[in-house]
């Protein structure tokens, strides 16, 4: 009873927190509760501030789909610098990520689909090309064209934004949504959303998440990038699956997983600076039936060491982030086996998104220890180093996971893929810098062992 009690407590306490006045999108991926894993190419981009070539493309789908796709890694997604995407079909919706590329979306589609992999793209259908402007295209469905419905406002000079205001707005959002479902793309990454509701503002903004969410319906997930969040998400929580909850990683060092403005906050896009406290400041909406959280992309090979690799891939697990590999073929060096841990992968697969046991940036210790349960009633645990010196962290059975007193759980690390034993009261560990732990509570383990030692030592004195 004492066991349910804080069980009931300690779900009261998360739900509290939570923004009651909004209402999140309900769709199979908000349900499942867990972000994707894929690849993305942004990396190279990064580096050579140019568009990927599509060489350089398939010679990554191709090792994703030999080094991870195992691992349930089946998606592959392009990145930004699209302004060279300029090709556009007879409704002015781009045909390929960049007009240099001999084949379009629909050809990587198809290639992804033949291999049981998934296609993601990025683009953002408030934007419309400089070549649809000047073609001046009717927009599907409408009496409309295209220079009808662009806005006073550029994204920039080969990108306009479109007015929601505007007739014909509508269908060409909504219409350039069903554009890239027909074509079997399965996730779209929507980005500079900062930029729209700065420029044309709330009420608008609103009104064309509100129309992508209603074309996208069940079949495609919506990746809501550089949001301002404004009144804790208020506004994306109705509509998107996922939203970005830290600045970009650029470089993909520690600076970007803890230490980038940390313990600040803004008000408006980039809230948070670093991976950790983006976690930390959206955790409350961060849960299966409200919002997934995307702590952005992981670079293992800018990170200084193994214990850095596992940080950082255990916070995406435990904040239920999609895990998205930035690494490629020629720079992830040895650093592959961090995204093939099959038990931490598992977690992912399950809708497992963890809360920390306090929101507190100010609060190290306990903001550093994140706790979940799984759907058989195991416990997941962990615990994080973020600062320069050792560190000692513990879990207490009874008190934070309502373990009762005596009882025997087995303990499993999840990065050593090994039992530590059945243990009772508590777990602690000292952590050097920057390093983490993650084990598993399997607290009905023990029982069930001994009760089959029982019944088999029991068929051993009958015979």
């Amino acid at each position: 009873m004492n066991h349910l009690k804080l069980l009931l407590g300690f779900a009261a306490l998360f739900l509290s927190s939570c923004p009651q006045s909004s209402i999140a999108r309900d769709s199979p991926f908000t349900r499942h509760g867990t972000g994707p894993r894929y690849w993305i190419a942004y990396e190279e981009c990064f580096v050579t501030n140019v568009p990927l070539s599509e060489e350089r493309w398939k010679a990554n789908i191709d090792w994703m789909e030999k080094t991870f796709k195992p691992y349930g890694y089946d998606m592959i997604c392009n990145d930004g610098w699209i302004e060279a995407a300029q090709t556009v079909n007879e409704n002015g919706y781009i045909t390929k990520y960049n007009s240099d590329w001999k084949n379009g979306f629909s050809y990587w589609t198809k290639y992804l689909q033949e291999r049981g992999m998934k296609m993601g793209v990025y683009y953002n259908p408030m934007w419309l090309t400089r070549a649809a402007y000047e073609q001046n295209l009717p927009v599907k469905g409408t009496s409309y064209h295209t220079r009808d419905i662009v806005g006073y406002k550029s994204f920039n000079d080969p990108l306009y934004w479109v007015d929601v205001d505007k007739p014909g707005a509508k269908e060409w959002i909504q219409n350039y949504v069903r554009y890239f479902k027909e074509m079997g793309v399965a996730y779209l990454r929507i980005d500079f959303l900062e930029n729209y509701e700065t420029n044309y503002g709330t009420r608008r903004y609103e009104q064309a998440l509100a129309w992508i969410a209603e074309a996208a319906g069940d079949d495609l997930f919506l990746s809501l990038v550089m949001p301002h969040c404004y009144n804790h998400a208020k506004t994306e929580l109705k509509y998107g699956d996922m939203i970005r909850i830290d600045d970009d990683c650029f470089d993909g060092d520690w600076d970007f997983v803890s230490n980038r403005r940390r313990g600040q906050q803004k008000d408006h896009w980039p809230q948070f600076g670093n991976a950790f406290d983006g976690f930390i400041g959206f955790a409350d909406v961060g849960a299966r039936g409200q919002m997934i959280l995307d702590g952005d992309f992981m670079r293992m090979n800018k990170l200084a060491n193994d214990n850095e690799r596992r940080f950082l891939f255990s916070l995406m697990i435990m904040g239920g982030s999609a895990l998205a590999i930035a690494d490629q073929y020629d720079t992830i060096g040895d650093h592959a086996w961090v995204y093939q841990n099959p038990e931490m992968n598992e977690l992912n697969s399950l809708g497992f998104a963890a809360k920390p046991l306090s929101y507190d940036f100010r609060d190290a210790a306990n903001s550093s220890r994140w706790i979940g349960q799984l759907p058989n009633g195991d416990w997941v645990v962990g615990l994080f180093n973020r600062e320069s010196t050792p560190q000692t962290r513990s879990i207490d059975f009874r008190r934070e996971l309502g373990i009762e007193d005596g009882q025997a759980v087995n303990v499993r690390d999840l990065w050593e893929r090994k039992d530590l034993g059945g243990m009772s009261g508590t777990y602690t560990v000292e952590l050097r810098p920057h390093e983490c732990k993650v084990i598993r509570i399997q607290h009905k383990t023990l029982k069930i062992e001994a009760e089959t030692a029982s019944v088999r030592d029991g068929a051993k004195s009958i015979k």
